[in-house]
């Protein structure tokens, strides 16, 4: 295989969404030159063997990737405290909201390679939230809409998880991985709220731990990659010690005492190719989805719980400005009413060999 073929392919790996960095092998030849044998089938004792390469973190390297994400959400809702006594006549207050939400998230990841099969890493985040807020009571007959701004800032959710490489010699490429989300973020149940149960502070966590297994598949197709990952997050319920609104049947509401709750888990799936223009320079073209499950309160799911299906397509771009240092910018957009409108995201992994 070429030069330009094998760096193609690493810078490519490299990209890939944090699933993968390092190196790839280049196609195993037989070191006498007999091109037309074929290649040695693998066998278990090679999925042990600590000295063959792949595609993760090379053995004893070490890998600090910073990272900013800027995202950007809006959402339009009209909401009703009170009960409908007829289909045409609520008892209440209307409220029309018209919200626009910003994040910014600033990450340091450290990635080792324990072998070239399998690598750990742990990921430190800070998270800065706004949240601007138009809202026009229209029962009152208020002339002009109210601005209300929250904001929350503090450390994230910390986490942490391992990958191991499957299979070695033979594309594709198959990567198992698991990964563990603690409640280092503010909780939203532990930051402050208002009379209507609006937050006067914003959380930075989910309040919630999580694990997540995951399996990523690549194929090498010189000068392209194509890339496939599934994932489950599994949130492990928990007590908390709050009050909860939650709609009847018949339209009503009623204050409902949470004692555990169990947030939806999330089904991920996406796939995507990358493509090397040269040596040095790449991009990337991909497609996202995920289902976030339905939330239970006190081991029920409440009549109001919805389904969530979060779409999105994303684009990006890889320059290796050194054997040591990439930058990558990568952009995204949804493509469903409640994935994120935008999100721009900037890496600079960083390599000590």
């Amino acid at each position: 295989m070429s030069t330009f073929n094998k760096k193609s392919i690493i810078t490519l790996l490299a990209f890939m969404s944090g699933a993968v960095s390092g190196t790839v092998a280049a196609d195993n030849h037989n070191t006498n030159g007999e091109q037309g044998k074929p290649k040695r089938v693998q066998t278990f004792g090679d999925l042990l063997d600590p000295d063959l390469p792949g595609v993760l973190t090379p053995k004893g390297s070490f890998v600090l990737d910073g990272s900013f994400s800027y995202t950007q959400n809006s959402s339009n809702s009209v909401s009703i405290v009170g009960y409908t006594v007829l289909p045409s006549l609520i008892v209440g207050l209307i409220r029309a909201s018209d919200i626009d939400r910003t994040t910014l998230t600033f990450g340091l990841t450290g990635r080792y390679g324990i072998t070239n099969r399998l690598e750990v890493e742990a990921r430190i985040p800070w998270v800065y939230r706004s949240d601007s807020i138009f809202e026009r009571e229209l029962q009152q007959g208020v002339p002009n809409d109210t601005l209300r701004t929250v904001e929350g800032s503090d450390i994230g959710d910390i986490e942490a998880g391992f990958k191991y490489q499957i299979n070695m010699e033979n594309p594709p490429y198959w990567i198992a991985g698991l990964r563990f989300k603690s409640t280092t973020g503010t909780s939203p149940y532990d930051v402050p709220v208002n009379d209507l149960s609006d937050f006067e502070e914003l959380p930075t966590g989910s309040g919630f731990p999580s694990i997540e297994p995951g399996l990523t598949m690549i194929l090498p197709m010189d000068p392209a990659v194509i890339y496939a990952n599934l994932s489950y997050i599994w949130n492990i319920k928990d007590d908390v010690d709050v009050d909860v609104t939650v709609e009847n049947e018949d339209g009503t509401t009623s204050e409902l005492q949470a004692n555990t709750i169990d947030l939806g888990d999330t089904i991920s799936f996406s796939a995507g190719m990358g493509f090397a223009v040269n040596p040095k320079f790449s991009f990337s073209l991909g497609l996202s989805h995920k289902t976030i499950l339905k939330s239970k309160i006190n081991g029920e799911t409440p009549s109001d719980a919805k389904l969530l299906q979060l779409d999105s397509i994303s684009m990006g771009a890889n320059y290796a400005i050194n054997p040591e240092t990439t930058i990558n910018v990568g952009v995204s957009a949804g493509l469903t009413a409640d994935a994120p409108d935008f999100q721009l995201s900037v890496r600079i992994p960083y390599t000590l060999r």
